[in-house]
């Protein structure tokens, strides 16, 4: 994820400039909802907490915020950029420097092809008088704006987004007074490896090292999270502030979601805050785990989905296995536990879950962003393939808030008949055990919660 190219983020403010025009089209997908869009911008400090990692630092914790909520059809009105700190970035990089790191896509750019479909700071209007409220986090070292898309689609159809730029984990963040904040590295592991073991669990041992330190973000991400729950709780409610959606945010159905690391963020939140009443992680996982058990063992008490590709073990070779100093039976016993630590956690959710696994032609692990459509560059078959990836994991993660937030019962999760199984499937799991829902697979029951002490996060052979 952090091996996102600086350039793709950061080359995008060049065609912004262009997009404040009215009535141009965009290569993004127009939103499914019939209501109109609206988006406004904070930056807002957390002084009770410390700026990053270091909790003795001085420094207190800044973040930047956009918030996406419906609104009434503005027409007359120009759209909202994409990348909401344009002017800051424009003095920070010239165009030789954005053309050189922008070169494939540089053409769509420079056209002024993507744009939001929304309008600035315009009026909030929920069509049931409240919406209900998601938090969305991005993937690391990803830019927020990269996923406008999903927001967007999310708006149109009655939800408010509050989406975090996780400072320190965003390629860069742009704060009202021209400070640029780059993604702070992750350290260098500098421990000797065990020469007694075999090499395998070497490498592994280096990777636990380097996902203990990304928890270390990931907890501090769950405190961004729950700081813009508090924040949009005073926003609504304080005319004072004069958000624009101000006493139309529903604050009993909060949700919150995330891509990649940002999912894992999501779901650690749902653990433990109980102002969120649902979860939704996309495609963020480690060793196949969308989340971990807490201390106690506990997974959390709110439903939750997960929605991403399939796992699918690698064929190691004989000299691939003799080079990682493994045995066959070793490689095997560890796939298996990998594969089957999903079905185990998400099982023992007792408000139950979904897993919805994608299977559309040439997915990635940033097709829940528009990356994939902005690097298409008018290839229709990328563009087709990107758009159909995107639709699906649109369709998914709204039917997934539609049915735990609005109690609706007619969403794609509902469908009688598997409209989408040339693309998708559905696992659903109940409490105590995964079961069939009309339009899932089948599957089989796991052991009932408690019938066996809480399981750690790792299988046996990994730790």
């Amino acid at each position: 994820m952090r091996g996102i190219k600086l350039g793709l983020a950061l080359s995008l403010c060049s065609f912004v400039l262009q997009t404040q025009g009215i009535g141009r089209p965009t290569i993004l997908p127009a939103p499914t909802g019939t209501l109109g869009i609206g988006r406004v911008t904070y930056h807002w400090l957390d002084s009770s907490r410390a700026e990053f990692l270091e909790s003795t630092a001085t420094s207190r914790r800044e973040l930047m915020v956009d918030v996406w909520y419906p609104a009434g059809r503005e027409v007359r009105r120009p759209r909202a950029p994409y990348l909401p700190g344009l002017p800051h970035l424009r003095r920070l990089l010239s165009d030789s420097v954005l053309r050189r790191h922008f070169a494939p896509a540089y053409a769509p750019v420079e056209a002024g092809l993507v744009r939001t479909h929304a309008t600035e700071g315009t009026a909030a209007r929920c069509p049931a008088g409240r919406c209900p409220l998601l938090i969305f986090s991005h993937g690391g070292g990803v830019d927020r704006s990269f996923y406008s898309s999903q927001y967007e689609d999310l708006a149109s159809n009655g939800y408010i987004v509050a989406v975090i730029a996780h400072t320190y984990d965003t390629h860069l963040v742009v704060f009202p007074d021209g400070r640029a904040i780059p993604s702070a590295p992750a350290p260098r592991d500098t421990l000797p490896p065990d020469s007694t073991l075999p090499r395998w669990r070497r490498d592994l041992q280096r990777e636990l090292r380097s996902q203990a330190y990304l928890r270390r973000v990931i907890d501090v991400e769950v405190g961004d999270i729950r700081y813009v729950m508090d924040q949009m709780s005073r926003y609504a409610r304080d005319a004072r502030l004069r958000a624009p959606f101000l006493r139309q945010v529903d604050l009993k159905r909060i949700g919150a979601l995330g891509h990649s690391a940002g999912g894992e963020a999501a779901a650690f939140a749902c653990q433990v805050d109980g102002r969120l009443k649902a979860c939704l992680n996309q495609d963020g996982v480690m060793h196949n785990r969308p989340f971990t058990r807490d201390a106690a063992g506990r997974t959390m008490n709110q439903p939750f989905m997960y929605i991403g590709r399939a796992y699918t073990p690698p064929r190691l070779s004989d000299d691939q296995l003799a080079s990682m100093e493994m045995t066959r039976l070793e490689a095997d016993s560890l796939f298996r536990a990998i594969a089957a630590g999903q079905d185990d956690l998400l099982s023992d959710i007792p408000a139950g879950a979904y897993r919805i696994t994608l299977k559309t032609p040439g997915i990635t692990h940033m097709s829940f962003s528009d990356e994939p459509i902005i690097e298409a560059d008018g290839d229709s078959a990328k563009t087709a393939n990107a758009l159909l990836a995107l639709r699906m994991i649109e369709t998914y993660s709204r039917a997934f808030f539609d049915r735990t937030l609005l109690g609706r019962t007619t969403t794609a999760l509902d469908r009688s008949t598997g409209a989408d199984s040339a693309t998708v499937t559905v696992d659903r799991f109940s409490s105590f055990r995964r079961r069939r829902s009309p339009n899932c697979r089948a599957v089989t029951d796991a052991a009932p919660r408690g019938s066996a002490p809480p399981r750690p996060d790792l299988p046996a052979i990994l730790r």
